[in-house]
């Protein structure tokens, strides 16, 4: 090769080749740095209830779940069902009951490579329940309707055999005219080369569409959000849950050298209870820490409370202009891995949420 040759891969090399090397090193490097707090991963049956209650779980439970230490799930669980209830009185929840009898028959009806309960069928089957009617259509047939004469095939998505080589069905609903203005009528079509059927028609089905909250808390100021506060229903906070969001500020080392970690809570008003008491309302919350440093078997704990008194007006903007009660926080850690556990305590709806993080301190 050429002298001319070489000073021309050398310069090429040193143009492209060498920056897009740099770069590969520093996002690696970069993908390995963990961040000095994480919130613990789920362990695989805790991972799989939330899978399976995913169609129904609001973005704000399924946060706290994942925030949650793994003592405090069987709670979480417990009043997730409860707050679905439609009768608290009898043993049995019916909601319960309801999700899980679908979800299993949908698992087994609509099977497509994955499982049945993961399909869009499966998924509108637990949503909705079975269609008033089903119409199937193959490629150059007529469709066939399964209506009044035949009911009791439309009700059983498994009798009547839904995992066919048929190219559409449409799915009609009659039973739900208030919340979709009158029948709904859903298209699915069949992916080529799968026994899968796919949701084509333009509608969302959102996970708050078979949530009905039975047991609210009785404090009335719950109601006037809705009406005279929130402009979207589905962003109301769950009632009697007390959220907060948490984030680490700093980590730094006191004047004898040991390391020190800074948090900052955040506490939504609109998730805080309040009391009447005359013609003012007040809230009163208790918010603690506590850490365990690691290879030690000491804990540190501290507490704080937090109370006001307001008038009915001054409540309102709180809600309006979405405020939060905002602290800072600072506990001593040890060098390697710390549990920190936060927990708010509302004193007026006696509902209280921990949540935990893992510190890492070099």
């Amino acid at each position: 090769m050429r002298l001319k040759d070489n000073k021309k891969l050398i310069y090429l090399h040193e143009l492209y080749l060498k920056p897009l090397i740099y770069l590969f090193l520093f996002l690696f490097i970069f993908s390995c740095v963990q961040p000095p707090m994480i919130v613990p991963p789920l362990d695989p049956a805790a991972q799989q209830f939330l899978e399976q209650i995913s169609y129904i779980i609001t973005p704000q439970e399924e946060r706290i779940f994942r925030e949650i230490p793994p003592e405090d799930r069987g709670k979480f669980i417990e009043a997730f069902w409860r707050r679905r209830d439609p009768n608290p009185e009898t043993e049995i929840n019916e909601f319960r009951q309801a999700y899980y009898t679908r979800l299993a028959i949908a698992d087994k009806a609509f099977k497509a490579g994955i499982p049945g309960w993961k399909t869009d069928r499966g998924r509108i089957y637990i949503l909705l329940g079975p269609p008033t009617d089903v119409i199937k259509k193959s490629m150059g047939d007529t469709p066939t309707e399964f209506g009044e004469s035949k009911r009791e095939l439309s009700s059983n998505i498994l009798e009547e055999g839904t995992v066919t080589e048929r190219s559409s069905e449409i799915w009609v609903y009659n039973q739900y005219p208030d919340y979709f203005s009158g029948p709904l009528r859903l298209v699915f079509v069949a992916t080529e080369g799968t026994k899968d059927y796919k949701l084509v028609s333009d509608i969302t089905i959102k996970p708050m569409s078979m949530i009905s909250y039975y047991s609210f808390d009785p404090n009335i100021l719950y109601y006037q959000r809705i009406g005279e506060v929130m402009d979207n229903v589905s962003e109301m906070p769950i009632p009697g849950i007390p959220d907060f969001s948490i984030n680490l500020d700093k980590i730094f080392k006191d004047e004898k050298g040991n390391p020190l970690a800074t948090f900052i809570i955040s506490i939504p008003f609109r998730g805080v209870a309040f009391g009447q008491q005359g013609e003012l309302w007040r809230y009163s919350l208790r918010v603690s820490v506590e850490s365990r440093l690691s290879q030690s078997k000491e804990v540190f704990r501290s507490e704080r409370q937090y109370q006001e008194t307001l008038n009915l007006e001054g409540v309102k903007n709180k809600f309006r202009q979405n405020e939060n009660l905002i602290d800072s926080l600072t506990v001593p850690v040890g060098r390697g891995e710390n549990q920190v556990y936060f927990k708010v305590e509302d004193q007026v709806s006696q509902a209280s949420l921990r949540k935990w993080r893992l510190i890492k301190v070099k």
